[in-house]
């Protein structure tokens, strides 16, 4: 046998022409620099990740000074640079008083250490009959076996059934799509309130907690839910002593036009899971905060969190402290708050194409929905690819764009730019997604 003289890159290829040829050698500001052909507008910010925009240079410094004053030491033990970052998290960007911090790898990691520390609490409580997390349909909350499990990610969760804990879906808040049939205003957001009936048929002293995100990232495409959603989740949870987890891994630090999302109804959760732009794409870290009672309760009954190997590795949390205080001192919060409506408006203009039958979203988070036919809500066939199709043509047209949907819920293309993009680079997103609505559609009929 010869061996191998070089790594099979990607592990398995997207299928794609044009991304599985793809080299990006360089990156700054809102672009993407490939070794072949001209620059790329990243309209995803990669994965929803990037705000302060890429190449900054402070940031590169601020983790090799830590780098090269303290390389690893165990995840509990203290060093500056985690402490900083803990410190400015609690003080700047958490909602209500919530001190409790655990930093992770990423956010499959941090969503499935907060459903691990749900239980806990409550087996520090006294409540050993408390397990099953509540997920929603139509959701993402991660890869792990367990995160895949409280998802509502059809494609992700599908082969994998057997070796998940089945755990209860609340109903998805998507109003175009209701699993109930109803229509808002007249629904008095049933989806919220069929809670309370889950919660029945499941036992209340069976349910740990429950966990979504407070906008539906990009499984569902920028669902924003009527503002009465939150309040009334928030207060059945409450009533039954259900920890509240709310997965701020895509929308968190700004990305809605809020510290966090949840912040839009004043919601304080028991846990926040946090990702993706608290380093800006800098490192790969995630966290989880709580409110005090949680730690002090697994504290008293000498329950101890688990953590990883890398978990608070001190040059991470030295690139997200320095990223965090780059988007405080630059305003990018209030950045996306009073731009945020700016490129909703300009998207909305696409909402004229026939296959277009809803664009939304929520501060620099939006998404098209693509259908075959507006009336019926009837989705273009799997095997036509509207999705890999479209980010291949608005990438032929010089814009990154993402993809969204559970497989079941397709065909769903998600706008999230860093928070530095002016109003011509949404000119430069909107083109080319008119583009490549005309050019795809036509091609599939």
């Amino acid at each position: 046998m010869v061996k191998s003289t070089k790594a099979a890159w990607p592990f398995v290829p997207l299928g794609s022409k044009v991304f599985d040829s793809l080299e990006i050698v360089s990156a700054k500001g809102a672009y993407l620099y490939p070794r072949n052909g001209p620059k790329i507008l990243d309209a995803s910010a990669g994965a929803a990740v990037g705000n302060i925009g890429w190449g900054r240079q402070e940031v590169a410094d601020a983790a090799a000074a830590s780098l090269a004053e303290l390389t690893y030491t165990l995840p509990p033990i203290i060093t500056r640079d985690r402490i900083a970052l803990a410190d400015r998290l609690v003080r700047d960007w958490l909602p209500g008083d919530m001190p409790g911090i655990s930093f992770f790898g990423s956010g499959s990691e941090a969503n499935e250490a907060a459903m691990r520390i749900a239980r806990q609490y409550h087996l520090a409580s006294g409540r050993e009959s408390r397990w099953k997390i509540i997920g929603r349909d139509v959701s993402y909350n991660g890869t792990s076996l367990a995160t895949l499990a409280v998802g509502g990610h059809d494609s992700r969760r599908k082969g994998f059934e057997p070796m998940a804990q089945k755990m209860p879906h609340a109903n998805a808040c998507y109003c175009l799509r209701c699993p109930l049939n109803k229509t808002y205003p007249s629904c008095e957001v049933a989806c919220a309130t069929s809670l309370e009936a889950l919660i029945e048929a499941e036992g209340a002293d069976t349910i740990a907690g429950f966990l979504a995100e407070p906008i539906v990232g990009t499984s569902g495409g920028a669902l924003v839910p009527p503002d009465e959603y939150w309040p009334t989740i928030a207060a059945i949870c409450k009533r039954h002593d259900i920890v509240l987890i709310t997965d701020e891994v895509l929308t968190g630090f700004g990305r809605t036009g809020a510290r966090m999302a949840i912040d839009h109804w004043n919601i304080e959760p028991d846990i926040i899971v946090l990702g993706k732009g608290m380093s800006g794409g800098y490192a790969a870290m995630s966290a989880i905060a709580t409110k005090k009672h949680i730690p002090e309760a697994m504290s008293a009954a000498g329950i101890a969190p688990m953590f990883h190997t890398y978990s608070g590795h001190p040059t991470q949390c030295a690139a997200a402290n320095k990223v965090l205080e780059i988007m405080d001192r630059e305003n990018l919060v209030e950045r996306v708050q009073e731009l945020g409506p700016v490129l909703g408006e300009k998207l909305e203009v696409l909402q004229d194409h026939p296959n277009v039958v809803d664009v939304r979203g929520r501060g620099f988070l939006h998404a098209l929905e693509i259908v075959k036919d507006k009336d019926s809500l009837e989705m273009f066939p799997v095997e036509d690819a509207i999705t890999f199709k479209m980010m291949e043509a608005t990438a032929a047209r010089g814009v990154f764009t993402y993809f969204g949907g559970t497989g079941t819920v397709r065909d769903i293309i998600c706008i999230a730019p860093p928070f530095i993009i002016g109003e011509d680079e949404m000119d430069m997103i909107v083109a080319a997604l008119d583009g490549a609505l005309t050019e795809v559609c036509s091609l599939v009929g």
